[in-house]
């Protein structure tokens, strides 16, 4: 092994799954040329990214060099600053999702899932630039590629990614890390040529397509050319918005309803048309409706993200949510995730919410943290968990999180 290395992590979710955070695959042939790649594995229980011994015994096969980190998570981005201190001979640039996606704070340039608080080592360099532009050479002019860890065995289920585009075209979300910001480095792929039909891998692959929302030209011109078969699925998220519906509508009509097996991610945060208009979703309580029934009455699954931890709900936004929830037909809805508001550095939320003092740090980053709601605000969100509780029991909808917030945050 060389002086140079590209480092990927990988881990076993809770649901089974082995995530490949998989952030050299397009420049794969250009970083053969210059190092070694090592899959690292690393821990998938977000409960364990802050327990120090988590990070402080992986040691790395090298003593002086450089290496390269895809950071999919800000675990990767804590595990290189470790690294960083453990090695001063060794030079760490790390790029990937956590450290690409940046606006300009107060402090300059930072990332826009994290604030930096103190100094970094001197041998670690935090890049939104691709590895293309790293190395002065176009951007996706490598063909995509994927090796599977030797650990894994050939008849799991895997999930790794594949880039459409670094960026969410909507980006209006007060909450959201890549809301309003600008990015130091767009990427967006030109020729979508679907390389991964051609792993060799016999196990079930899930293939998650990168972007922050699919457009509807995504819609169109790249979902009917997925492969098909019994052992790959995708996953993407989605707007439930009039246009990307349409766009739907004529896909599904194109295909004459040989759709590929999909689980669409979409972002209701709170169902009321008052909220959403606060929350800048662009979108109404009929339109949402009626994408859910139709993504179900094709044979697409849903996954609907539903947050909780508002400091402005009030009794009518309650009643709204009854009537969304009503209103759904049994199973419109695979899976609800239910989840608290997190406040992430430079968006609105962390501005406008309290909290701060319960800021969750890794080293010197300060990832943010768990809003904090008044006694009268808890009992509404407490109110709306359980309706979406009984509501999700009789629709026989799949609710995850429910358990863990009422243990936490309510």
């Amino acid at each position: 092994m060389g002086d140079t290395l590209f480092i990927q992590f990988y881990g076993k979710t809770k649901s089974g799954w082995f995530d490949l955070c998989n952030g050299f695959s397009d420049t794969w042939d250009l970083c053969k040329t210059k190092g070694d790649f090592l899959w690292m594995e690393h821990e998938q229980d977000y409960d364990k990214w802050y327990e120090e011994d988590t990070y402080g015994n992986i040691p790395l096969p090298i003593q002086k060099g450089k290496v390269y980190v895809s950071a999919s998570y800000v675990n990767h981005l804590y595990q290189a600053y470790i690294w960083a201190t453990q090695y001063p001979d060794i030079d760490f640039i790390v790029g990937g999702p956590v450290a690409s996606e940046r606006c300009t704070g107060q402090d300059g340039w930072q990332s826009v899932h994290f604030k930096v608080e103190g100094r970094l080592p001197t041998n670690l360099t935090l890049t939104g630039q691709s590895i293309e532009n790293l190395f002065d050479v176009p951007e996706f002019s490598g063909t995509w590629k994927l090796t599977i860890p030797e650990t894994i065995p050939r008849d799991s289920r895997i999930y790794f990614s594949y880039t459409l585009e670094n960026l969410c075209y909507w980006k209006k979300c007060p909450f959201c890390s890549i809301a309003q910001h600008s990015m130091e480095h767009f990427r967006k792929r030109k020729q979508i040529n679907l390389e991964f039909k051609d792993m060799d891998f016999s196990g079930h692959k899930i293939v998650r397509l990168n972007t922050g929302s699919i457009t509807p030209e995504h819609i169109k011109q790249i979902i009917p050319n997925l492969p098909r078969g019994n052992n790959i699925e995708y996953r993407y998220f989605m707007r439930a918005a009039k246009a990307e519906t349409n766009a739907l509508r004529q896909m599904v009509s194109q295909l004459d309803g040989n759709i590929p097996a999909s689980t669409l991610g979409f972002g209701i945060e709170f169902p009321s048309d008052r909220m959403w208009k606060y929350l800048n979703k662009g979108t109404h309580m009929d339109e949402v409706l009626e994408t859910l029934e139709f993504c179900m009455e094709s044979g697409f699954k849903v996954n609907a993200n539903v947050i909780l931890g508002w400091n402005n709900l009030i009794d009518q936004d309650l009643k709204d949510l009854e009537g969304f929830m009503d209103n759904l037909s049994e199973q419109a809805v695979t899976t609800l995730q239910l989840r608290w508001l997190f406040a992430h550095p430079y968006t609105k939320i962390y501005d406008t919410y309290d909290g701060v003092e319960n800021t969750i740090r890794l080293g010197p980053f300060n990832c943010g943290f768990n809003v904090m709601v008044d006694e009268k605000q808890k009992e509404l969100n407490l109110a709306a968990a359980n309706i979406i509780k009984a509501k999700c029991d009789t629709k026989k909808i799949k609710l995850e999180g429910y358990n863990n917030l009422k243990k936490g945050q309510l």
